[in-house]
């Protein structure tokens, strides 16, 4: 049974030690802890802080574990006891967990011992099988590569907590970023939920001059938390360049269609398509906020159409459950077509709870058959892993395949993008 992150130590008190004796016994971070390795809406000053990382505090060099990417540094107002410490490597492969961590005077702290947990395989972002599982409603510190925010949902918050799925995305961004001759000066995150991805391209963009970004949900909560000090909006980014900050609550198509005119836009849709985008290729009204592919066939069709910024680059995730749909199979296809470039920045088999995405079963529609279960597809200019895998029974094997818990998809980050020489064009019909 998930524990939540409130009562985990009073049920894991005697398992503890051996965790941290394994922990011992290999360091993610070399002989020493101190060494790192590399690894496989217009927001008024006085409701969105803008804060400003620094070089690194105290705790952060003590640990070790932070020495090459410093903690944030939020307002000196923030005070909070006995709080989770999350953080993952640099290609997002494990995650590294301290239950007693805390900020003080706006200062993160870290115990400098061995994680609590300590996931060499992260699958998923709560692996209650670890000993660690927390409620979107319940604190904790995340950080990746410089990037944090101290995270709990607004009290009637819909919207997803950070996941798996977002340190993957951050990790697709950085791919992206390091490439030569990339600069974007105006970016949006379109569904940005707890607004830690475009956290995370404001921090790391390249470019000359300000960095305007937009965050846009359709939950109100997810504008509230952005533009609070646990989220800690920053004034700089790569390069010390200005960043302007801009936090809105409604439907990104809508505000797409209004003004489409970004360098770099960014997602984490909803990816799990419906009965009938699968069997059907038509949309439907999705039962679940998780549920459906429209946002995601609105950003690749305004992509098709050209509506984008010249030299625009749409970063979005989509995994082997997505490309299930018909539409996204056919508009993948257009792209290859017109000759948008698609880039895989990241691939990576991760867990699904199909029995919570599909009201208690595992929807069979979703599933792979014949040759998708180990054959990649091709789909338009490039080749994907289609559909899920059973419990049991993962692309990958190994420990996975003891997990009875979790059906297998695979993750992909894209960046699809027009070379100056396609020209735009029109979206076809299924």
């Amino acid at each position: 049974k998930p524990f939540s992150g409130s009562s985990i130590l009073q049920h894991l008190q005697l398992f503890l030690p051996l965790v941290m004796f394994c922990g011992s016994c290999c360091k993610l971070f070399g002989a020493s802890s101190a060494n790192s390795v590399d690894v496989e809406s217009d927001a008024p000053e006085s409701t969105a802080p803008s804060l400003v990382v620094v070089a690194a505090s105290p705790d952060a060099v003590a640990c070790g574990h932070a020495s090459k990417y410093p903690f944030e540094q939020f307002a000196p107002s923030m005070n909070v006891r006995e709080l989770p410490i999350v953080l993952f490597n640099d290609d997002a492969s494990q995650q590294l967990v301290w239950y007693n961590g805390g900020i003080k005077a706006g200062i993160v702290h870290c115990p400098d011992d061995e994680p609590d947990v300590w996931s060499r395989d992260a699958v998923v972002m709560s692996p209650a099988y670890l000993g660690f599982a927390i409620e979107p409603y319940e604190q904790r510190y995340l950080h990746y590569k410089g990037v944090g925010i101290m995270f709990s949902r607004p009290h009637r918050g819909k919207f997803m907590q950070p996941s798996i799925d977002t340190m993957l995305v951050c990790y697709g961004l950085d791919q992206l970023f390091q490439s030569k001759g990339c600069s974007f000066g105006r970016a949006i995150d379109i569904g940005m939920g707890s607004g830690f991805i475009g956290k995370f391209a404001a921090a790391k963009a390249p470019g000359k001059g300000r960095l305007a970004i937009t965050l846009v949900d359709v939950d109100p909560a997810a504008e509230e938390y952005c533009r609070s000090d646990g989220f800690g909006a920053t004034v700089r980014g790569a390069g010390g360049r200005e960043v302007e900050w801009s936090c809105q609550t409604g439907d990104a198509s809508a505000l797409l269609q209004a003004d489409s005119d970004f360098d770099l836009l960014i997602s984490n849709p909803p990816y799990i398509p419906t009965r009938e985008e699968v069997e059907e290729g038509t949309s439907a009204a999705p039962s679940n906020f998780w549920e459906g592919c429209g946002l995601l066939v609105h950003m690749l069709e305004l992509m098709l159409e050209g509506r984008y910024r010249k030299g625009a680059h749409l970063v979005v995730m989509v995994t082997s459950l997505t490309l299930k749909a018909k539409r996204v199979q056919a508009l993948l296809a257009q792209v290859a077509v017109q000759g948008l470039q698609v880039r895989v920045l990241v691939e990576r088999e991760i867990a699904w709870k199909a029995w919570y995405a599909g009201s208690g079963r595992g929807p069979t529609y979703l599933l792979a058959h014949g040759t998708e279960n180990d054959e990649r597809q091709r789909l338009g200019s490039c080749e994907y892993f289609v559909g899920a895998m059973r419990p049991g029974d993962s692309r990958k094997g190994g420990d996975r395949d003891r997990r009875s818990d979790y059906h297998w998809h695979v993750a992909y980050v894209l960046d699809i993008s027009r070379p100056d020489s396609a020209p735009a064009g029109t979206t076809e019909p299924l």
